[in-house]
């Protein structure tokens, strides 16, 4: 398995981020490949038919390889939230990328004929134009309504490391990123694909990124130009995509339809408080703390206080509950 050398520093610089266009990116791979990737067959029959024929270069550019993209398809993350058109605008707008060295660098590990490859390569600034259009295209049909419910999923994902770091620290977080792709053993995080050669971080940290479409693999994107990064599986990424209906359908039936609603709430967003659960359930206050407390009984949410505001959160064996739901 190709291995992340980790030293001291590079532990204390671990950041996480939410990428929509790196997401656009998956799911095109997703739509692309021969075979489907695991959990995804049913959206891939659903959402193909609605594909528009722009989209068809990024798609064959996105499943060229089922590991590796060109590097300036995926720059540097910025601190904070990115959207869509910012991340765009630095993949596609930037005049300084080395689109051309990099794309030659991407058909190196290619082993077919792929056209819009040939046309980036020959022509660099028309190919990358023409490639702009062509995801703007996939990602309105694909991802643009879709993407409050996935950022719910890659955000709540991200809480939970987030707990696990805080609770049990942070090599525990990276020992339970992704158990069948992912090994920590200090320094080594072991990644599964074929052989490489080790990849020192040398304190530059690494930017974990999780997504809702890559669930069959880890990918990295590991150059001098900027902070290593390493896209792994959402927690719910492949049970997601089996049928996003019935993850609450499975729950109700465990613990009642409303309390699944809660549950699945507060998993969402980690820290809701009692009136922001109550509107997003559309009941009374009193409704949802009633419901809140109930889940507090059963030992699958926790409470805590902040001046005068109740917080909540799935406990550990709520995450269990969810988990188990999903599968």
């Amino acid at each position: 398995m190709p291995r992340l050398v980790f030293s001291g520093p590079d532990l204390g610089r671990i950041r996480f981020a939410i990428l929509p266009f790196q997401e656009t990116l998956k799911a095109a791979r997703g739509l692309g490949l021969a075979e489907s990737p695991p959990g995804l067959a049913a959206w891939r029959h659903a959402v193909r038919r609605a594909l528009p024929a722009a989209a068809a270069p990024a798609l064959a550019l996105c499943s060229a390889h089922p590991r590796h993209l060109p590097d300036f398809l995926t720059p540097q993350p910025s601190i904070g939230a990115s959207t869509f058109a910012e991340e765009f605008s630095a993949a596609l707008d930037d005049s300084t990328a080395p689109v051309q060295a990099d794309v030659v660098a991407f058909g190196a590990v290619v082993r077919t004929r792929v056209k819009v490859i040939e046309d980036l390569v020959a022509h660099p600034d028309r190919g990358r134009r023409a490639l702009a259009s062509s995801f703007a295209a996939l990602h309105r049909a694909v991802l643009a309504d879709d993407w409050p419910r996935l950022h719910a999923q890659l955000a709540a994902d991200i809480a939970h490391r987030a707990r696990l770091t805080a609770r049990h620290g942070v090599e525990t977080m990276l020992a339970t990123l992704s158990p069948d792709l992912v090994r920590w053993r200090y320094p080594f995080l072991e990644y599964a694909g074929p052989p490489e050669p080790d990849y020192p971080l040398n304190g530059r940290g690494i930017v974990l990124v999780p997504s809702m479409f890559l669930t069959d693999a880890v990918h990295r994107q590991l150059n001098d130009r900027q902070q290593p990064m390493l896209f792994y599986p959402a927690r719910t990424a492949r049970s997601f995509w089996r049928d996003p209906r019935g993850f609450d359908g499975c729950l109700a039936g465990m613990i009642g339809a409303q309390r699944a609603a809660v549950l699945r709430i507060l998993a969402d967003r980690p820290g809701c408080g009692t009136g922001d659960l109550a509107a997003a359930l559309g009941v009374a206050p009193s409704t949802a703390s009633a419901h809140v407390g109930y889940l507090r009984r059963a030992g699958l949410a926790t409470t805590v206080r902040e001046a005068r505001r109740a917080l909540h959160e799935p406990t550990p064996l709520g995450w269990q509950l969810l988990d188990t739901a999903v599968d």
